[in-house]
């Protein structure tokens, strides 16, 4: 299995943490279940005028015109 370094978020640990001790699994092993688990979780949609769109949740960042257009250049 290869090793690497994270830099994760404290609330990001906290609850690979928590699910390494609820489970007696190494941080790594919890920090690769959680991922996997959050991979495989399907992503909401719903049809709006003839297209597929993602529903997110409401914790999601707003995407503006803005946004897109600054991600855009980015890319280029």
């Amino acid at each position: 299995m290869p090793r690497t370094t994270l830099k994760l978020a404290d609330d990001a640990l906290r609850v690979a943490k928590v699910h390494a001790s609820r489970h007696r699994i190494s941080l790594g092993e919890a920090v690769s279940e959680l991922v996997r688990q959050a991979a495989d979780r399907p992503l909401v949609t719903e049809s709006r005028n003839g297209l597929q769109v993602v529903r997110l949740s409401r914790r999601s960042p707003k995407v503006t015109a803005a946004l897109v257009e600054k991600l855009s250049d980015d890319l280029l």
